[in-house]
């Protein structure tokens, strides 16, 4: 019965992961000689923000996100670039995470915090640390690249970083869990991802995770991951698209090491420069489309609340903002539809369902769905 109910569940959230829709990818500049390792992307107050790795000074560097011009350069003072390897951020704040471990050795990883106010209003800012180790690295000897704790990539989700491995030893990925508040924290690993390559970026909506990287091959890659209400946390055992980039798109041997979003469905990523081994490089952002992860306008968004109360229930459940839906469902654990309802009430009787765990889907009238369970009593 388990295995069925997970099958089913798995079906549910397929039907929405489709083929890839990554549109319109084209450079759009190289960018300047000062950042030539470029480690993470961030697009705020209508500007690009990016950073180098390793060897650099604890600086972040803005963008003219039209000409790839250099605006200024922002130094944190308090700082220092260990290996900086990508930045996200909340409402109120930006996140620098100097996590990069190639030999596997560290024990100082941490994330920079610094206020946006700070940022905005001057070229010299302070930050407060976030400090942190995984909680199942017991070896701390030298092994590069040879190990599963790099990493490039992390996001903010309300009030937690979800940091993604960069795994060296067998090409998949972990994802870990820390608070978002200042503190030294062990880094809780929450879910697997078997992507065949190395995590190197990372961005994330209210509707799913994209993440760039590269493959043994040395191909470059994009994966989308849609954000399920089932599982929400272990993010990868529902599956995943990945995209593997074309010749004609990204040059094989292209280090792919950034993205962002800057627009509704657009994107920003970044290739550092390379040059060895008969390789020449340039340093360069490149934009695309993918609709997958568009975000919500108000009105939709509020859609996206829609609500079923009581919920467990034994005789009626009722509905909120349902004006703009278009069909809903209701599935057994076996994948049988049991209801259907497509002209929208307030309420419904469920007294005839037998007792146990259905999923309720809900199609609204932009085509977005939603997946919600419910228990009948």
């Amino acid at each position: 019965m388990i295995k069925k109910i997970v099958l089913f569940l798995l079906f549910i959230l397929s039907v929405n992961l489709g083929f890839s829709q990554i549109e319109n990818f084209k450079d759009k500049f190289d960018l300047p000689s000062e950042i030539s390792e470029t480690s993470g992307l961030l697009f705020l107050d209508g500007k690009i923000i990016t950073h180098n790795d390793s060897g650099d000074a604890a600086n972040l560097y803005e963008l003219d996100s039209l000409t790839g011009n250099l605006l200024r350069t922002v130094t944190i003072s308090n700082a220092t670039n260990v290996d900086w390897e990508d930045i996200t951020e909340d409402e109120t704040y930006i996140y620098i995470g100097d996590f990069g471990n190639n030999n596997g050795d560290r024990t100082d990883l941490k994330i920079y915090r610094i206020a946006k106010s700070d940022y905005l209003a001057s070229d010299t800012v302070t930050a407060e640390t976030i400090s942190f180790a995984y909680e199942d690295q017991t070896d701390f000897t030298v092994r590069t690249n040879m190990h599963n704790f790099d990493a490039e990539a992390f996001v903010v989700i309300d009030n937690s970083l979800y940091i993604f491995s960069k795994n060296w030893a067998d090409l998949k990925s972990n994802l870990y869990k820390i608070p978002k508040a200042i503190g030294n924290y062990t880094a809780e690993k929450i879910s697997t991802g078997d992507v065949e390559g190395l995590i190197t970026g990372a961005t994330v909506n209210s509707e799913a995770y994209l993440i760039c990287g590269s493959d043994s091959a040395a191909n470059p890659f994009i994966i989308y991951i849609r954000r399920s209400p089932i599982f929400s946390e272990d993010i990868f055992f529902a599956g995943f698209d990945k995209t593997t980039l074309s010749s004609s798109q990204l040059e094989q041997f292209s280090q792919v090491e950034a993205i962002t979003s800057f627009d509704n469905g657009k994107f920003y990523i970044s290739r550092e420069k390379v040059d060895s081994n008969g390789i020449s490089l340039t340093q360069k952002l490149y934009e695309f489309k993918d609709d997958r992860l568009k975000t919500l306008s108000t009105k939709n968004q509020e859609l996206k609340n829609f609500t079923i109360t009581p919920n467990p229930a034994s005789d009626f459940i009722n509905f909120s903002n349902y004006a703009h839906v278009k069909s809903l469902s209701i599935y057994s654990t076996l994948g049988k539809e049991v209801f259907k309802l497509t002209n929208m009430s307030s309420q419904v009787n469920i007294s005839n369902l037998p007792k146990g765990m259905y999923l309720v889907k809900v199609n609204f009238e932009n085509e977005s769905a939603i997946t919600k369970k419910l228990i009948k009593l």
